[in-house]
Parts: C-alpha cells; sequence; structure tokens
C-alpha cells in the first residue's frame, strides 16, 4: 500500500510547504516538487519509465495541487513571473491555510508515516522574538490594557506592520496576513486574538 494513500495531493503538497517554512515566507514550487517527491514518488514522479528511473520530481502535478489549494483560499502566490514582472514566483500559507494545516498535520503525519512529527517550522528564539515584538507595540499595549481598540487609530496599526498609512491595500493585507500567519503557527492565543480584533477594527483597510 503507497504510504501517502488516504491523502490527497494538496494534504501531501501543503505539508511539503509547511515544512519548507512556507507559514512565514514564499516557497518556490521547485523546492516544494523535491519535498512533496521525498514523500511520495508514485504520486510526484514524471510518468514515463525512463525519466522515472532518474527519480525526477514533476512539477506540474505539484503546481496543480498548488492551484487548487490557492481556490480553497489555502495558500496564496504563483508559479513564475506575471506578464508585469512585478509578482515572482511561491507559495505562502494564508492565514486560513495554516488553522487549516494544524488541525489536519497529525492525520498528514500519520498517513506519510514520518517518524518525526513536525512540532513547529519557526525555531523557539524566532517565535519568542515575535512575541516580543508585537508585545511592544503601542497598539499591542493599548489592548491589552482595555482589551479594546476602541481607541487605536490607523497610525498605530500600520505602524505596527512597519508600512506607510498611504500603502496600497495589498501591502498592508500583505503584510498583516504573515503575521496573522506567524501566530497561527506558533499558536499564540492572545496575539490571535489581538489580531482578530485589528482585523474587525481595519477592515476597510485590509479588505
Amino acid at each position: 500500500m503507497p504510504l501517502s494513500e488516504g491523502l490527497s495531493n494538496v494534504d501531501v503538497v501543503l505539508y511539503a510547504l509547511y515544512i519548507l517554512g512556507g507559514s512565514a515566507k514564499k516557497i518556490h514550487t521547485e523546492k516544494i516538487a523535491v519535498q512533496a517527491y521525498t514523500f511520495s514518488e508514485e504520486r510526484f514522479s514524471w510518468i514515463l519509465p525512463e525519466f522515472r528511473k532518474l527519480k525526477y520530481p514533476d512539477k506540474t502535478t505539484v503546481r496543480y495541487a498548488l492551484e487548487s489549494a490557492k481556490k480553497l483560499r489555502l495558500v496564496q502566490g504563483r508559479a513564475g513571473r506575471d506578464k508585469g514582472g512585478s509578482k515572482s514566483e511561491g507559495w505562502q500559507f494564508t492565514p486560513v491555510g495554516i488553522e487549516w494545516f494544524l488541525k489536519n498535520e497529525k492525520k498528514i503525519n500519520g498517513k506519510l508515516k514520518i517518524e518525526k512529527p513536525i512540532s513547529s517550522v519557526i525555531p523557539k528564539h524566532e517565535a519568542e522574538r515575535f512575541v516580543r515584538k508585537i508585545q511592544s507595540e503601542a497598539l499591542f499595549q493599548s489592548y491589552y490594557a482595555s482589551k479594546s481598540l476602541e481607541n487605536a487609530s490607523v497610525y498605530n496599526f500600520t505602524d505596527m506592520l512597519s508600512c506607510s498609512p498611504d500603502a496600497s491595500k495589498e501591502v498592508i493585507r500583505q503584510k498583516f496576513d504573515i503575521m496573522k500567519s506567524t501566530a497561527s503557527t506558533i499558536n499564540n492565543e492572545v496575539i490571535k486574538a489581538f489580531l482578530k480584533q485589528c482585523e474587525e477594527k481595519f477592515k476597510d483597510l485590509l479588505n
């Protein structure tokens, strides 16, 4: 029985993306393809025998899985550059995707029979640095004191994201999603609750 039986291509590919650090940064399609191939050669190798024996990972199959995950809003990104060259190759989890992965990690790990389950992609010292940074922000301190963002300003919010209030909504949303994904990955409930309130308070900027 294949090790990956009972899993979809999306399951395996997103497991590979997570291992490679896709909760916090974009990962190139080819890197994801190589990692997915190590989990399931029967799914992600070339079809013709003369190429299969060379152990080539099939990037096309992986790209289709990533595109399917994108339609489900689990990942964002693209394969290759767009025509204008403004958006580069790479894939990254959305906050929704991180939540999905954390719920399904144990099942996927069990089916793939990985000896050591993933505890966290983000090293402990980086997770601690992230928490300290959020806790030092004026916006968080105001929220923590009052459990409310009633008096918070747009300037507080964009300052936390290290961008200008005049930045495009796309940039603001991207920076916020990275922050939200990191909070979900390290599973810090206080910061997750804080960011949820931020999302509601500043929804006009984020939508």
